[in-house]
C-alpha cells in the first residue's frame, strides 16, 4: 500500500483544474450553505476533516485508456464539465472520495456561491469563536452578496464584524503579523472596534489553515484498473446518497447518451407507478443480457459498456421500452404479481423479458406475436418456480446466461420453460423444483409468504388501495395469544397454514380476538370462509395441528399447476 500524503488547501486549490480533476463517475456538487459553515468551524477548531482518496495517474495512461476527467465548478450551480486537453507526460489527480470539501475550497477561494441567483461569498465573522451558538457552532461562517465588499459591521446588541474569507486567503502569509496589523487598523478606522488579541489570531489562524498547514490527508491510489477503482470508490465513498456501482457505471453511459437518465427515469416512473421497485440496476442488467455474447459480457464492468453498445441500447431503446414495459404489464394483469412485496429477485423477470424482446410479442391473444393462455401459463409456471425456489438471488450472472442460451437454441413460439429449468439444474447446480413440503418453510411475513398468499388469493389482494385502512396485513387466523396460551410452538402458530391477508383497520380491530369468536363474527359466509381457505370443520385449539394439516392441503391445491 501507499503512505498517505498531506498538502495545504492552497497547495491543492492552486493546481485544481490543472491537475486536480474529477472523474466523469462523480456526481455534481450539492453541499447546502450550512454544510459549508460546518466544514469551516471544524478547520478552527482544529478538528480533523476527514482523508481524501486521490486516483493518482500519467496523462499517457488516461489518454490511452479514455478515462475523462471533469472540471471543478467555479459557481454552485454549473456542471462539471468535460476537459479534453490533456498533457501525456504530466501526472494528474483525480478525485475519488472528497469532492464535494475540495469544491467547497475552491468556490470559497476561487469562485462563488450562488443563492437566489446572485452571487454570494463566504464571510468570518472576527469576533466569534467565544460562545458556542445553539447550533453548535463556535466560529461562525456566512454568505452574503458579493457587494457587501471586503469588510462589514451587523449592528444590534450582538455585533458581528464579517470579513470575506476570499481577502484573508490573499494575505501575504510570509507578511501575517504587519498584514494582520493592518486590517486591525482598518477595522478600527471604519467600524469603531478595537480587535482584541484572540481576534486577530482568529483571522490569522484562518490565514495559516488555508496557505501552509497541511490539513488535507490524502491517499494516492495508483492502480490502473478502472474496474478496481469503481469499487474502491463505491467502499470508501461514504458522504451523502451511497452510491451503487451501477450508479457509477451509468455516468459511463450518460457521457455518450446524454438523454439516457431521462429515458430511464420516465421507463422507472411508468413501470413503478407506487407498485415495484424496479431500479436503473435492472434495465442495466436487462440490456446487458439483451446484447451478451458469452457470460462475461453481463457482469457489471465499464469494457461491457463499450460505445458501440451503448449506441445499440440507444439504436433500440424504443424496442426496449416496450419489451420491459409489456411484461410489466404481464406480471401485474396476468400473473397476479402486483407488488414489490411479491418478488424476491427481480432479476427472475429478465428472461422473460429477453423472449418477449427476442420475439417482437405485442400483446395478449391468439394473433400472431401475441402471448396466448398457453404462454401465460407457461410463464406463470416458470416465474413462479424461480421466486420460490430463489434461483436467481446472490450472483445470478451464470443464471440469467444460462436463460438466455436455452431462449436462442429454441422455437419462438413458445418460452423454453422445461429447457431453462434443465440447463440451471445441471449447468449450474441450483434448482427449480419445488418439493411438496416446500411451504414448510414458508411462515409470518418472510418473503415467500406474500407471494404464496397473493397466488392463494389469485392477485385479488390490492397493495395500492385508495385508503389506508384498506392497505393488506398479514393476519394470523388463530390468534397468536390463544396460542401461546395452549403453549403451541412458535413455528405453528407463525406457519403459513395459519396466515391470512386482510386489511390494516380489520387487523386492529380483530387484534387478539380467538378464532372461535371470529367464526361467531363471520356466521356461515361461505364466500368469507372459501376466499380465506379456511377448511371445512369444526376447529378449535386442542384440534389446531389438524386444521394447519388441511388448510395446509387447500394451499397445496393452489400450487397444483407447478
Amino acid at each position: 500500500m501507499q503512505d498517505y500524503e498531506r498538502k495545504s488547501i492552497s497547495e491543492v486549490i492552486e493546481e485544481i483544474n490543472k491537475r486536480y480533476f474529477l472523474p466523469d463517475i462523480q456526481r455534481d456538487f450539492v453541499w447546502k450553505p450550512e454544510q459549508v459553515y460546518t466544514l469551516f468551524d471544524s478547520i478552527m477548531r482544529d478538528y480533523p476533516i476527514s482523508t481524501f482518496l486521490f486516483w493518482k495517474q500519467d496523462g499517457k495512461y488516461l489518454q490511452a485508456e479514455n478515462i475523462k476527467r471533469l472540471e471543478f465548478v467555479r459557481t454552485s450551480q454549473e456542471k462539471n464539465k468535460e476537459n479534453a486537453e490533456i498533457d501525456t507526460a504530466k501526472e494528474y489527480l483525480l478525485v475519488l472520495d472528497g469532492q464535494q470539501r475540495l469544491t467547497t475550497f475552491y468556490l470559497v477561494i476561487k469562485g462563488n456561491y450562488i443563492i437566489r441567483k446572485n452571487p454570494y461569498e463566504l464571510y468570518f465573522n472576527v469576533l466569534s469563536g467565544a460562545k458556542e451558538q445553539e447550533d453548535g457552532i463556535l466560529f461562525e461562517f456566512k454568505f452574503f452578496n458579493k457587494t457587501k465588499g471586503i469588510c462589514f459591521l451587523e449592528g444590534g446588541d450582538d455585533k458581528k464584524l464579517w470579513y470575506r474569507v476570499k481577502n484573508i486567503y490573499d494575505i501575504n502569509i510570509g507578511q501575517l503579523f504587519s498584514e494582520i496589523s493592518n486590517i486591525s487598523i482598518n477595522i478600527k478606522k471604519k467600524h469603531s472596534i478595537e480587535l482584541a488579541d484572540n481576534q486577530k489570531n482568529n483571522i490569522s489562524k484562518l490565514c495559516n489553515y488555508l496557505k501552509s498547514e497541511k490539513i488535507i490527508y490524502y491517499y494516492p491510489e495508483v492502480e490502473k484498473d478502472y474496474d478496481k477503482v469503481l469499487d474502491i470508490f463505491v467502499r470508501t465513498n461514504s458522504g451523502g446518497t451511497k452510491l451503487s456501482y451501477s450508479d457509477l457505471l451509468f455516468s459511463t453511459i450518460k457521457s455518450k447518451w446524454p438523454d439516457a437518465r431521462n429515458k430511464f427515469d420516465s421507463l422507472l416512473t411508468k413501470i413503478n407507478s407506487d407498485r415495484y421497485a424496479f431500479s436503473n440496476d435492472f434495465i442495466l442488467k436487462t440490456t446487458l443480457v439483451l446484447y451478451a455474447k458469452n457470460n462475461d459480457e453481463i457482469r457489471y464492468k465499464t469494457k461491457n459498456f463499450r460505445s458501440d453498445l451503448i449506441q445499440k441500447i440507444q439504436n433500440d431503446w424504443d424496442k426496449i421500452e416496450k419489451a420491459i414495459s409489456f411484461s410489466v404489464d404481464l406480471l401485474k394483469d396476468k400473473l397476479f404479481i402486483t407488488s414489490d412485496k411479491t418478488i424476491s429477485s427481480y432479476n427472475s423477470m429478465i428472461p422473460v423479458i429477453y423472449w418477449i424482446y427476442k420475439n417482437d410479442i405485442k400483446g395478449f391473444g391468439a394473433e400472431k406475436n401475441c402471448l396466448n393462455d398457453n404462454a401465460i401459463s407457461k410463464i406463470r409456471i416458470w416465474l413462479t418456480k424461480a421466486l420460490l425456489s430463489g434461483v436467481f438471488g446472490g450472483q445470478s450472472d451464470t443464471i440469467l446466461y444460462k436463460c438466455k442460451e436455452s431462449i436462442d437454441s429454441k422455437p419462438s413460439d413458445s418460452f423454453p420453460a422445461e429447457d431453462i429449468e434443465k440447463r440451471i439444474d445441471v449447468e449450474t447446480k441450483k434448482s427449480m423444483k419445488l418439493d411438496k413440503d416446500f411451504l414448510n418453510n414458508v411462515s409470518y411475513n418472510s418473503t415467500d409468504s406474500y407471494l404464496v398468499l397473493s397466488i392463494c388469493y389469485k392477485g385479488a389482494i390490492n397493495f395500492q388501495p385508495r385508503f389506508k385502512g384498506n392497505l393488506p396485513e398479514q393476519d394470523h387466523i388463530f390468534s397468536q395469544a390463544e396460542l401461546k396460551k395452549a403453549k403451541i410452538p412458535e413455528e405453528d402458530i407463525n406457519c403459513i397454514s395459519n396466515i391470512r391477508y386482510i386489511g390494516s383497520s380489520e387487523n386492529k380491530i380483530k387484534s387478539d380476538t380467538s378464532f372461535s369468536e371470529w367464526m361467531t363474527l363471520i356466521g356461515k359466509n361461505k364466500d368469507e370462509l372459501n376466499k380465506h381457505l379456511i377448511p371445512n370443520g369444526d376447529w378449535r385449539v386442542d384440534n389446531f395441528s389438524d386444521f394447519l394439516k388441511e388448510r395446509k392441503k387447500l394451499i397445496e391445491a393452489q400450487f397444483n399447476y407447478i
